[in-house]
């Protein structure tokens, strides 16, 4: 049987044997993959929506929207889970909106995900696929490249989404699909060049339950390309209160505007690899250890200056006694071997005389066994009791302290800083918008995914508070409130898609990236420079103490642009030629900066 709604120029239809599903959106007619079965994975099996001995169909409507709502119950081997699908119309927007509404939880069955809507098909040579992993691709429908595998399991929220969309576009027609509880859900892209991209989101049991109702919204917006999907998405991001510009973070701390434009430096202390680290060097153990003194620091700072740098920031790893990566929480008092916290508070004062700012890097995620308050019962505790263990960073062995004493453990250690006399302009917290968010078991400090990423935030939120700017290692729009900039935002690697700034289509006037200007730097297409990407990205440069004249050139030119468009919002970004190496892109005041990756040349004007 055939369901059938519909609101304004905007139809929804269903079929009750195979839960195929079209939308008409105007002329344009959205057909869902055939090929795609929706289902309930758990930790043993794939069990399809069809295989439910109860199902039923009927219409639907409220106040808000009319569509077509269905229940399935009885399902094998799925511990008695029943849950309903709601497909909608919202009247005023003409949004469709996919629900999964839990509605019995599973008993004595592990679910790891629930693949609900099934991924549109996408037809034509010329239709792509706009993806915001890390900066953002493009994958078109006939691309020939394997795909690499999305990072943190395809989880919202961190790298592998920086923002919690997708969208399509063909020739005549194009939808973004926003995920509304980004916390608890992943997605998953597959392509085959004969057929096109699929891209579906799978949402996440949370503490171990389905828990509550999941939303994915369709917007069939006028402009279909990845710019308008992109201000379609800016404007929704505007609505829900994450859209806060630089603008607005510089009248709460006034930081944000002596970092605008400025050279950011690079450095760290000491250097202290635990034997059973990953990265041990076995072969050259004395490698393993080094360290340069604040002292030294402060005069490759004077070094910068020299070079007719006026405006800077020291982003300073492994200042601590334990050196970089080690012993987290407990981290400090200051190195001593490097100068103590006199010589931590001379540094920053250093900064301070050049007018320069300055800062540290810090982490309160991982948990190292051998920290002096080390605490089992503070780690996170997975949703089968376990505790999550590792040795890949240079401290040793680790869990991953409890979300929920971060911000205690933050405001305790920067308290004590501040009162040793370190004046400090910025703060780098480490992994926090790059890696996926916890979920914690532990009785005394349960946590869900989407409490983490609060208790994140409150600790950026803490710093702002004092007048400390807050960064982390990328950009993720669930921090952009609180969030003033990252330490990069880079591309995936050449297999994942055409490169495109997705993200600064978005964001760009709400946050400062930093880029590496050189070639064959992490994050940076392959053989193409840094310093175009900079430039076409509206960003900061880095900066060496030993810097040539070319790369001085490069970071006055990148930081003397972003001080004329670093609180303007990126309104356009263009392929210029067939290859794609010449690019141009357009901000809120006209500035334009055209970049030509196959000659190197670059252009900054004004439409």
């Amino acid at each position: 049987m055939i369901y059938t709604s519909k609101v304004g120029n905007t139809e929804i239809t269903l079929d009750s044997e195979t839960l195929a599903i079209s939308v008409h959106s105007g002329s344009a007619v959205w057909h869902s993959d055939a090929g795609h079965q929706l289902r309930v994975i758990t930790a043993n099996d794939e069990i399809l929506f069809k295989s439910a001995m109860t199902k039923q169909h009927e219409a639907w409507s409220s106040g808000l929207g009319n569509g077509i709502r269905s229940r399935y119950a009885a399902i094998p081997g799925l511990g008695g889970l029943e849950f309903e699908t709601l497909i909608w119309i919202e009247t005023s927007t003409n949004n469709v909106i996919f629900e999964w509404i839990p509605i019995r939880e599973a008993v004595n069955v592990s679910i790891k995900s629930v693949c609900f809507p099934a991924p549109f098909e996408l037809t034509g040579k010329q239709s792509y696929s706009s993806i915001p992993f890390l900066q953002g691709v493009l994958l078109p429908n006939d691309w020939q490249k394997e795909l690499p595998p999305l990072p943190f399991g395809g989880q919202f929220c961190c790298s592998a989404a920086t923002m919690p969309w997708w969208g399509q576009t063909r020739d005549d027609s194009g939808y973004i699909a926003i995920v509304e509880q980004p916390w608890d859900a992943m997605y998953t892209v597959s392509h085959n060049p004969d057929t096109g991209g699929r891209l579906s989101v799978g949402w996440l049991p949370t503490l171990g339950r389905m828990g509550y109702r999941r939303a994915l919204r369709v917007i069939f917006p006028g402009r279909y390309d990845y710019v308008g999907l992109c201000k379609t998405y800016r404007g929704y991001a505007k609505e829900n209160g994450l859209l806060v510009s630089l603008e607005e973070k510089a009248a709460r701390v006034p930081g944000v505007n002596r970092l605008i434009g400025s050279a950011v430096a690079h450095m760290g202390i000491k250097t202290n690899v635990s034997p059973d680290s990953r990265y041990y060097n076995k072969e050259e153990p004395e490698k393993n250890q080094s360290l340069v003194t604040f002292a030294e620091r402060a005069e490759h700072m004077r070094q910068i200056a020299a070079m007719g740098i006026n405006k800077a920031y020291l982003h300073l790893d492994g200042w601590g006694q334990p050196g970089y990566d080690n012993q987290h929480p407990d981290y400090l008092p200051a190195c001593a071997e490097a100068g103590g916290w006199e010589g931590l508070a001379a540094l920053s004062r250093t900064c301070g005389e050049l007018g320069f700012l300055f800062g540290i890097h810090d982490q309160y995620r991982d948990y190292y066994l051998d920290a002096a308050t080390y605490n089992p019962n503070n780690a996170v505790h997975l949703a089968d009791g376990t505790i999550h263990q590792h040795t890949i960073w240079a401290g040793g062995t680790q869990n991953y302290l409890c979300p929920s004493l971060h911000p205690m453990y933050v405001k305790r250690n920067f308290e004590e800083l501040l009162s040793n006399g370190v004046h400090l302009d910025a703060t780098y917290l480490d992994v926090y918008t790059c890696n996926e968010p916890d979920e914690c078991t532990q009785p005394m400090h349960v946590v869900t995914r989407k409490e983490c990423l609060e208790y994140r935030r409150k600790c950026f939120d803490y710093l702002l508070s004092r007048g400390i700017l807050s960064s982390s290692e990328e950009v993720v729009d669930w921090a952009i409130p609180s969030l003033v900039f990252c330490h990069w935002a880079p591309y995936p690697k050449a297999e994942a898609g055409i490169p495109v700034p997705l993200l600064n289509l978005v964001y760009h006037d709400c946050v400062i990236i930093p880029w590496k200007l050189g070639k064959g730097e992490w994050g940076t297409p392959d053989g193409q420079l840094g310093f175009l990407h900079g430039l076409l990205n509206g960003g900061i440069g880095y900066i060496e103490p030993d810097s040539d004249n070319e790369e001085i050139a490069r970071v006055k030119v990148i930081n003397e642009l972003h001080e004329k468009i670093a609180k303007m919002e990126m309104t356009n970004h263009e392929f210029l030629s067939e290859d794609r190496m010449c690019q141009r892109v357009t901000f809120a005041d006209g500035t334009t900066v055209t970049v030509d990756f196959e000659k190197e040349t670059y252009e900054i004007g004004a439409k």
